[in-house]
């Protein structure tokens, strides 16, 4: 695990010092009902790679949620790899997220993984400001603790939530 982050910080640094194409942003987001409390923030950093349609990033997800008098806090590592297909008048592309998806702080002490993709649409306001929109998504979850049966919780994963999608604001540099 120190490797990964050995490895992913020597990235981004590179990629800082290139000062070219990278982004900053993420989300915040809350869920307040009469016996439940959610909130999550959600920072990204991210880099387009020049003359392709590709992007790479990292984000990290904190999250807390009280139910009743019982509370928990979780916190993910999410890297994808982006892919724009096509681009609408300069101004909206439609893209692909092959996501990676880490639990590193979980109520359960072992943690989760998943890997999906996510499809989305970006909305590019000005030449700073990105606002992204993922719905959905389609993958591989694993989780390392086991139901009240002692069967693994994991499998095939499909989510098509598009009540509740995830919007992020990124900005440019």
């Amino acid at each position: 695990m120190k490797r990964l982050f050995l490895t992913l910080a020597l990235a981004f640094a590179g990629i800082f010092a290139a000062n070219a194409q990278v982004w900053i942003g993420g989300g915040l987001g809350a869920n307040i009902q009469k016996n439940h409390t959610g909130i999550n923030l959600a920072p990204e950093v991210g880099y387009m790679i020049p003359n392709t349609p590709f992007t790479v990033a990292l984000g990290t997800i904190y999250k807390y949620e009280a139910v009743g008098n019982a509370s928990n806090n979780s916190l993910s590592l999410q890297p994808y790899f982006r892919y724009v297909p096509c681009t609408i008048a300069n101004k909206f592309s439609l893209f692909l997220d092959l996501t990676g998806d880490f639990n590193l702080i979980d109520a359960h002490p072992k943690g989760a993984y998943a890997v999906m993709i996510q499809p989305g649409i970006a909305w590019m306001a000005t030449d700073k400001w990105t606002a992204a929109f993922r719905f959905g998504k389609i993958g591989y979850s694993h989780n390392f603790y086991k139901d009240s049966d002692n069967h693994p919780i994991d499998g095939f994963l499909l989510d098509g939530d598009l009540a509740a999608p995830q919007i992020r604001i990124y900005y440019n540099f």
